[in-house]
Protein backbone atom coordinates (compact mmCIF):
# COMPACT_ATOMS: atom_id res chain seq x y z
CA UNK A 1 0.00 0.00 0.00
CA UNK A 2 1.41 3.59 -0.94
CA UNK A 3 0.35 6.31 1.07
CA UNK A 4 0.41 9.99 -0.37
CA UNK A 5 0.07 13.18 1.69
CA UNK A 6 -1.35 16.07 -0.48
CA UNK A 7 -1.13 19.81 0.88
CA UNK A 8 -1.55 23.19 -0.48
CA UNK A 9 0.43 25.87 0.71
CA UNK A 10 1.12 29.82 0.72
CA UNK A 11 -1.37 32.22 -0.90
CA UNK A 12 -4.55 30.89 -3.06
CA UNK A 13 -3.99 30.69 -6.56
CA UNK A 14 -5.72 29.28 -9.66
CA UNK A 15 -5.20 25.60 -10.18
CA UNK A 16 -4.57 24.37 -6.95
CA UNK A 17 -7.71 21.86 -7.37
CA UNK A 18 -6.96 20.96 -10.16
CA UNK A 19 -3.54 20.07 -9.60
CA UNK A 20 -4.71 17.72 -6.88
CA UNK A 21 -7.67 16.18 -9.41
CA UNK A 22 -5.27 14.92 -11.85
CA UNK A 23 -2.66 13.66 -9.34
CA UNK A 24 -5.31 11.75 -7.49
CA UNK A 25 -7.22 10.82 -10.46
CA UNK A 26 -3.59 9.72 -12.00
CA UNK A 27 -2.85 7.88 -8.76
CA UNK A 28 -6.24 6.26 -8.52
CA UNK A 29 -6.29 4.65 -11.91
CA UNK A 30 -2.90 3.45 -11.71
CA UNK A 31 -2.24 1.90 -8.47
CA UNK A 32 -6.36 1.73 -7.81
CA UNK A 33 -6.40 0.42 -4.08
CA UNK A 34 -3.01 -0.09 -3.48
CA UNK A 35 -3.12 4.03 -2.80
CA UNK A 36 -4.36 5.88 -0.03
CA UNK A 37 -4.16 9.60 -0.22
CA UNK A 38 -4.18 11.92 2.87
CA UNK A 39 -5.07 15.29 2.84
CA UNK A 40 -3.23 17.59 5.44
CA UNK A 41 -5.63 20.45 6.42
CA UNK A 42 -4.43 23.93 5.94
CA UNK A 43 -0.63 23.50 4.54
CA UNK A 44 2.22 23.09 6.77
CA UNK A 45 0.12 24.02 9.98
CA UNK A 46 -1.57 20.77 9.62
CA UNK A 47 1.50 18.84 9.12
CA UNK A 48 2.97 20.50 11.98
CA UNK A 49 -0.12 19.91 13.72
CA UNK A 50 -0.95 16.24 12.86
CA UNK A 51 -4.08 17.50 10.81
CA UNK A 52 -4.94 15.02 8.00
CA UNK A 53 -7.51 12.65 7.07
CA UNK A 54 -7.90 9.91 4.33
CA UNK A 55 -9.65 10.75 1.45
CA UNK A 56 -11.77 9.04 -1.18
CA UNK A 57 -12.09 9.35 -5.23
CA UNK A 58 -15.08 10.88 -4.91
CA UNK A 59 -13.55 13.94 -2.66
CA UNK A 60 -11.83 14.81 -5.92
CA UNK A 61 -14.88 14.78 -7.92
CA UNK A 62 -16.92 18.21 -9.41
CA UNK A 63 -13.94 20.43 -7.81
CA UNK A 64 -12.20 21.69 -11.15
CA UNK A 65 -14.59 24.78 -10.75
CA UNK A 66 -14.37 25.16 -7.31
CA UNK A 67 -12.60 28.13 -6.19
CA UNK A 68 -9.43 28.26 -3.44
CA UNK A 69 -8.32 24.86 -2.80
CA UNK A 70 -10.46 21.58 -0.69
CA UNK A 71 -7.81 21.31 1.52
CA UNK A 72 -7.43 24.86 2.63
CA UNK A 73 -4.29 26.55 3.03
CA UNK A 74 -2.00 29.26 5.05
CA UNK A 75 1.20 31.22 4.90
CA UNK A 76 4.17 29.46 6.59
CA UNK A 77 7.24 31.35 5.91
CA UNK A 78 9.69 28.93 5.26
CA UNK A 79 12.26 31.00 6.31
CA UNK A 80 10.87 30.63 9.60
CA UNK A 81 10.26 26.78 9.47
CA UNK A 82 13.78 26.03 11.98
CA UNK A 83 13.19 28.90 14.63
CA UNK A 84 11.32 27.66 17.66
CA UNK A 85 9.04 30.60 18.55
CA UNK A 86 6.77 31.35 21.99
CA UNK A 87 4.57 28.10 21.29
CA UNK A 88 7.74 26.13 21.93
CA UNK A 89 7.24 23.79 18.90
CA UNK A 90 9.85 22.53 16.84
CA UNK A 91 7.99 22.83 13.35
CA UNK A 92 10.33 20.94 11.45
CA UNK A 93 10.38 18.01 14.14
CA UNK A 94 6.32 17.89 14.29
CA UNK A 95 6.15 17.77 10.53
CA UNK A 96 8.50 14.43 10.26
CA UNK A 97 7.01 13.50 13.25
CA UNK A 98 3.17 13.47 11.47
CA UNK A 99 4.85 11.97 8.24
CA UNK A 100 6.30 8.87 10.53
CA UNK A 101 3.14 8.58 12.35
CA UNK A 102 1.02 9.06 8.87
CA UNK A 103 4.01 6.50 7.49
CA UNK A 104 3.53 8.01 4.34
CA UNK A 105 5.60 6.90 1.60
CA UNK A 106 5.46 10.55 -0.22
CA UNK A 107 4.21 13.79 0.27
CA UNK A 108 3.10 16.52 -2.46
CA UNK A 109 3.49 20.13 -1.52
CA UNK A 110 1.87 22.49 -4.00
CA UNK A 111 1.69 26.22 -3.87
CA UNK A 112 4.59 28.23 -2.15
Amino acid sequence: MLKIGMLTSGGDCQGLNAALRGVAKTLYNELGDKVTIYGIRDGYRGLIEGDYHEMLPEDFSDILTVGGTILGTKRTPFKLMRVVEDDKIDKVAAMKKTYKDAKLDCLLCLGG
